[in-house]
């Protein structure tokens, strides 16, 4: 018959730590959120060997006295709330009282606590030894050996490099719901962050690296008790993933959820698709109407009524929108002062501040160095050389639009059944397809789908014979990258060197891109290192067909697009290259690169039988 044991301390409570203690950022996570409950002004927080060796935190809050300095490592002992109903009106930050005994159960601790009126500070460790030492007004607690005890949960921590990304995100999170606190974070004896407390918009710009012009302030409110305030990025400053998204919920950063969710839906209207906005928005709800009682890492919360948070936040972000594009009306249609010392001394005593004329910033990028220069190493290049402007192709009448497109299924015998100058080039329609006549048919061709056929056909080849080309960057592309994507391109930078990158960490929070493939056009490495440091299918060392498609489809967009205006020389060269290569008749993306017409189907178009 089984028996029922009750658990001691020592058990439990390393059982409970996997709950809370995850890795090193989620112990930075617990130890500042009780320096916060502190009411600290100051918080240092120190790492060693990516948090893994050594994490100190150290405070200038109230403190712990000595008395009650025997409770700090007791399983469910708190100070901010005593019964039943202080539950349901939760507004510290920590709660439970589970941390300090959670991490005391898989590392070695120490406790240091000074509070006011009390002379000496006293410290106590893990096996709740207590002694008196001089220390300063707050807490200090230092964690060492994490995990000494526990090796099987030791072996799941990532390199400390990346355990130091995902504590650099968690601080980040840290500065941005308490922009006012004096926060420093200092990496093996490195000071990385040192922020003085100068708000929001200051924060943005240092730890997202963008211009405080490019943000619009957020202020709203309504009669629900419901505060939302914060900074989103304009229209022209966007990014392919919500990386640089943070939701701030009663001080408390959240993982999105609902609040991320609305505000995309409602940016969705004035960004183009799959582009998101930045922002760090702090949304002040009355406590009863959330339960921030759901994760044990009180990542997420729960709110009472989804429709009216869902109608506050898209009323919020639709008036800050519309407010920013009825400036720019403004702008424009008004005349635009300049800040000169005529203009003030005009207005005298009543100055206002003049209106500045919008500016877009241009983004940083790097000027190719190709040595080389061959025709064959890029399509586009090839076929730029081969520019005639006294010799274009002339549009072809706009006949097509009384045509019933109803073409005859595409074989892929029917293409390569075709041979260079086996065709004629009838011209060029809407800038973007060709007329081509063979001796048995009529092509109408997608000049950029097939274009991103021919390149991603080629950079395909040279990644399966380990022959990618390379061209150095006469002046290195930096990219800002956040903790996350730093960690992800620690895993996958072999991959990007075997497709002809060569790049590197550079300082603490960018990328250094000092050469990319032949193949690729430069002005689409930063949204592609985006694409690629935040897809979540790619997620291992090996040249998994997956990956080499994504990377071999983005290198589609060095190919003509629509619109460009091609020579007879240009599409007569573009052509011998495809046929030449007996190509599928489908561009990377599926879509069809030709439509064929053989003369039996013109002719029953034209109902001659």
């Amino acid at each position: 018959m089984k028996i029922i044991n009750v658990l001691p301390p020592s058990i439990y409570n390393r059982l409970a730590a996997g709950e809370v203690v995850e890795n090193p950022a989620s112990i930075v996570k617990e130890l500042i959120e009780n320096s916060l409950d502190a009411n600290a002004h100051k918080i240092t927080v120190q790492i060693t060997n990516g948090g893994i060796d050594e994490i100190v935190v150290i405070d200038d809050g109230e403190g712990v006295d000595e008395n009650n300095l025997s409770k700090v490592f007791m399983p469910h002992a708190t100070s901010k709330i005593k019964n039943m109903d202080d539950i349901d009106h939760i507004t510290s930050m920590g709660f439970r009282g589970e941390a300090m005994a959670s991490i005391a159960a898989v590392a070695r601790v120490e406790f240091t606590s000074r509070p006011q009126g009390q002379n000496y500070a006293a410290v106590i460790n893990e096996r709740n030894e207590i002694k008196r030492v001089g220390a300063n007004q707050g807490t200090t607690v230092r964690v060492c050996d994490l995990f000494y005890n526990t090796p099987a949960r030791k072996k799941f921590l990532r390199t400390p490099n990346t355990e130091k990304n995902n504590v650099t995100k968690v601080v980040h999170n840290f500065v941005f719901a308490n922009p006012h606190l004096t926060v420093r974070f200092i990496v093996d004896g490195k000071i990385l962050l040192d922020f003085d407390g100068q708000g929001l918009a200051t924060a943005i710009s240092h730890i997202f690296a963008v211009d405080a012009k490019e943000i619009l302030a957020v202020n709203y409110c309504d009669k629900t008790g419901m505060v939302l305030t914060g900074y989103i990025s304009n229209p022209h400053l966007t990014k392919i993933n919500r990386e640089r998204q943070v939701i701030v919920i009663n001080g408390r950063v959240i993982s999105g959820g609902l609040p991320a969710l609305f505000i995309n839906e409602t940016m969705a209207n004035y960004l183009p698709p799959k582009e998101y906005a930045l922002f760090v928005l702090h949304l002040a709800v009355p406590p009863e109407q959330v339960d921030v009682n759901v994760h044990p890492q009180k990542k997420e919360v729960r709110f009472e009524n989804k429709n009216a948070l869902a109608y506050f936040l898209k009323q919020a972000i639709a008036q800050t929108m519309d407010a920013y594009f009825l400036q720019q009306v403004n702008a424009i249609t008004q005349p635009v002062m300049e800040n000169t010392a005529e203009n003030v001394a005009m207005v005298g005593s009543t100055a206002t501040t003049p209106v500045a004329s919008t500016t877009t910033t241009k983004p940083l990028t790097g000027f190719s160095f190709n040595p080389e220069h061959t025709a064959s190493t890029v399509l586009v290049q090839s076929l730029d050389m081969l520019k005639d402007s006294a010799n274009m192709v002339e549009s072809a009448p706009n006949i097509l639009n009384q045509i019933a497109f109803n073409p005859e299924p595409i074989e892929v015998e029917q293409v390569s059944a075709l041979s260079p100058r086996n065709y004629m080039v009838l011209g060029q329609i809407f800038e973007t397809y060709l007329l081509v006549r063979t001796p048995e048919a009529l092509l109408i061709v997608d000049q950029h789908a097939m274009a991103e056929r021919i390149n991603y056909d080629q950079f395909r080849q040279q990644i399966d014979n380990g022959a990618v080309k390379s061209q150095i960057l006469l002046v290195p592309m930096i990219i800002t990258l956040t903790p996350n994507e730093l960690s992800k391109f620690e895993q996958i930078k072999p991959l990007l060197t075997s497709f002809g990158f060569e790049c590197d960490q550079f300082g603490e929070t960018a990328l250094r891109v000092t050469a990319i493939p032949a193949i690729m056009e430069q002005k689409t490495i930063n949204e592609f290192m985006n694409f690629i440091l935040n897809d979540k299918e790619i997620i291992d060392t090996t040249l998994s067909e997956t990956i080499k498609h994504k990377v071999a489809t983005n290198a589609c967009k060095a190919s003509i697009r629509a619109g460009d205006i091609l020579s007879t020389k240009q599409i007569e060269y573009f052509l011998d290259h495809y046929f030449a290569t007996k190509n599928i008749p489908l561009c990377p993306h599926g879509r069809p690169i030709m439509l064929i017409y053989t003369k039996s189907k013109l002719e029953s178009l034209f109902a001659r039988k």
